[in-house]
């Protein structure tokens, strides 16, 4: 008996060591992804300004977020059909090869297909890597390591910024998509030794004809939304691209109805406990990542500030995201889910608010910093509530499933409304981009610190004013996605599960 009892003792410290080690190479591979937003997005000015192609800023972030969107749902059944290990491995590997072909584009076209291929990578990393985090801990361990990852995200998200404007005034913007590299490849080199699928399986059924549809109509509405259609055959091709959206989501849903093992199931999603939670995820990535986006360039282009500046403002947005969502967690379980929620999308809404009061009072650079400062405070609780109601309310085999799907939302919410932004900007500032350039100056000239000594300080002063009014209405529509996403929280269930109780557990993968 003694023996029997050691034996288990010795093989239970094991596999904490094995978690230990495990936990700490997902976190490598979440800096990975969580950086490559906040650094790209920061720089993104200056390699405008270097490559051109200002009509297209917002498409260098909505290729790389339509791909991620589109490839998530299907990196989450293929984690619940070959297994969490091989998939992420898989992943890790395509946003790498991406993010070295990035750094060698020299044009914006190229830059916008290899964005795209990074997309296709970053599609299976966070929603693989929380799919395992639900997979190895308990829910009460789990609410907590939640917080911890949104620490580490947040934290390597805030190191974004200042990294990129660092790197691009020492070693050039394409040094950006070399940085992150090292991290992931040693959280991919431990996964390989430390990492082991523990439970089979239950179908090799991929489902290949529902991700074709979803990627068809994803893509199609990304298109129709981003402003990329050529003015001389805009209604003509908004319409066929608008039929295709249509048919292929209307054939997405016939699929996913008779498919035995669907990759987005859509009783699952319309049921109470997870609908609103997908519809929040949607909305709260509309938001952050349009702020993401527009606020660098209103302070960069809109405020005549550097790539310093224009980080400074993103920043305590991560900084305040990462450490809310260390404070959510003991939250989440006194409080519940649905709680959670609603206070964290009220502090966003309420933030979102401020920015657009301090862009029409022309506020200083440090009323907007303390304004956005209090949307990570609301983003951090209210996606981990979305998270964990998630989780919580399926099986292991429909784990992957639900997770991915949960990020699936928010980053289609963010391409979407990106492209929506994008090409509301680009219709508000078309007439005066027209003026500027038949009299010789090139609005992107503003965001290049080398070339904007050659602009006068009237045009400076004209360029300006015009990006500075093209966002005010971007903010706006912005405030419309927080709202909205305030609306969903409160459709949030709140069953018999909340608060959660202190003995309350899932099954882990462990054992």
């Amino acid at each position: 008996m003694s023996v029997e009892l050691e034996v288990h003792e010795t093989t239970e410290t094991a596999r904490k060591t094995d978690r230990r080690y495990v936990t700490a190479a997902l976190m490598l591979v979440m800096v990975l992804a969580s950086m490559e937003q906040t650094i790209t997005s920061t720089a993104m000015p200056t390699i405008i300004g270097d490559l051109q192609g200002f009509e297209h800023y917002s498409w260098v972030f909505s290729i790389y977020l339509l791909a991620l969107a589109v490839s998530m749902p299907l990196y989450g059944r293929l984690a619940d059909v070959w297994g969490r290990k091989r998939v992420i491995l898989g992943a890790v590997l395509v946003f790498s090869i991406g993010s070295t072909f990035a750094s060698l584009a020299h044009s914006m076209t190229q830059l916008i297909v290899f964005r795209g291929m990074q997309g296709l990578g970053a599609g299976g990393i966070m929603p693989v890597v929380l799919t395992i985090l639900g997979d190895i801990f308990t829910l009460e361990e789990r609410a907590s390591v939640q917080g911890l990852f949104s620490a580490i995200w947040g934290g390597a998200a805030l190191a974004g910024p200042a990294t990129g404007a660092f790197l691009v005034h020492t070693l050039g913007w394409r040094s950006i998509f070399f940085v992150n590299l090292p991290a992931g490849i040693l959280g991919l080199l431990v996964l390989v030794w430390k990492y082991h699928d523990r439970q089979k399986p239950h179908s090799t059924d991929l489902d290949l004809p529902g991700a074709t549809a979803l990627a068809i109509c994803c893509t199609a509405t990304l298109l129709l939304v981003s402003g990329v259609v050529p003015a001389e055959h805009g209604l003509r091709i908004a319409s066929i691209l608008a039929a295709v959206a249509v048919v292929s989501g209307w054939v997405f849903v016939r699929i996913e109805r008779t498919a035995g093992n669907p990759i987005m199931p859509p009783a699952l999603m319309m049921k109470r406990a997870i609908g609103p939670l997908m519809a929040g995820s949607f909305l709260l990535g509309g938001a952050f990542l349009c702020l993401d986006t527009f606020v660098p360039l209103y302070v960069q282009g809109g405020r005549g500030g550097g790539v310093a500046a224009a980080a400074g403002v993103v920043t305590p947005v991560m900084l305040t995201w990462a450490t809310s969502g260390i404070i959510a967690a003991p939250l989440v379980v006194r409080w519940g889910f649905r709680n959670t929620a609603i206070l964290g999308s009220t502090l966003s809404t309420i933030s979102l608010l401020g920015l657009l009061i301090c862009a029409i009072t022309d506020a200083s650079h440090w009323t907007i910093t303390l304004v956005l400062a209090l949307s990570g405070c609301g983003f951090g609780p209210a996606s981990m509530s979305y998270l964990l109601a998630a989780q919580h309310a399926v099986e292991w085999q429909q784990r992957g499933i639900i997770t991915s799907g949960i990020q699936f939302f928010r980053t289609t919410g963010g391409a979407i409304a990106i492209g929506l932004m994008g090409m509301l900007f680009n219709f508000l500032i078309r007439d005066q981009v027209i003026a500027l350039r038949s009299a010789g100056v090139n609005p992107a000239t503003l965001l290049d610190p080398f070339g904007r000594s050659g602009l006068t300080d009237d045009q400076m002063h004209v360029v300006q004013n015009m990006i500075s009014g093209g966002l005010l209405k971007v903010f706006v529509a912005m405030i419309v996605f927080a709202i909205l996403q305030l609306l969903a929280t409160l459709l949030m269930a709140s069953g018999k599960s909340e608060p959660l109780t202190r003995g309350e557990t899932l099954e882990a993968l462990a054992a």
